[in-house]
Order: structure tokens, then sequence, then C-alpha cells
């Protein structure tokens, strides 16, 4: 069961994450704004885009109760300033580019994502 609910986070985080980097990118290279302003929106907007599909699709969740969205945004929160944190270090004391630094960052928020959600947000 927890390979295909991973799987399935997979995708939507993969739908989520062209949502997350597309913004970060583009507020960062266009218009300019700091890679840690940009990588939040980026971030904030992808979590958005993937609550519902991974908590009817991926996890089975029929119910309607805020409780899910609270618990979601806790686990992505939590996520996103560790994910910043890391951001920072890996430009910043690591001299990685921030394009690349933020790929780095998704892959390690992927993982701690599917973790609070498996076990906390739609734990069964």
């Amino acid at each position: 069961m927890i390979h295909k609910q991973f799987k399935k986070f997979i995708v939507i985080g993969v739908l989520s994450t062209v949502v997350n980097y597309s913004i970060f990118y583009v507020l960062y290279k266009f218009f300019g704004i700091n890679y840690i302003i940009a990588s939040s929106v980026g971030f904030m907007v992808g979590v958005l885009a993937g609550y519902n599909f991974n908590k009817i699709w991926t996890f089975g969740i029929k119910e309607k109760s805020n409780i899910y969205l609270v618990k979601y945004w806790v686990v992505y929160i939590t996520s996103l300033l560790l994910g910043l944190v890391l951001l920072e270090v890996l430009v910043s004391a690591a001299g990685i580019f921030p394009e690349i630094a933020n790929v780095i960052v998704i892959a390690f928020t992927t993982c701690t994502n599917f973790c609070g959600t498996k076990f906390w947000v739609f734990k069964a």
C-alpha cells in the first residue's frame, strides 16, 4: 500500500514541483526577486496545487474536514522552513547556484512531505 501511495504522491509531487519551480524561476530570473522569497512563493503555490489530489487520489480520503487542511499546512510549512534553511546553507555556505540548490531542496522536502502526510495528516 505504501509503495502505491508513494508512486501517486510522486506523480502529484512532480506536477506540483513543475508549478513550484516555474514560479520560483520566473520570480527569481525575470523579476529579480530574492531567491528565498521566490522559493517560498513557488513552494506555497505548489502546496495548494497538490492538496486535493493527494487527499483524494493518493490517500483516498473522501471525508470533508478542515483538520486535514490544517495538518497539511503544518507539514508543508515545517518542510518549507527546513527547506529554506537548507537552501540558504547550500547557496551561502556551499556556494551552489540557487537554481541548482532549489532542486536539491525540492528532493529533500518531497521526502519530509510524504512522511508527514502519510503518517500524520492522512494516516489510516
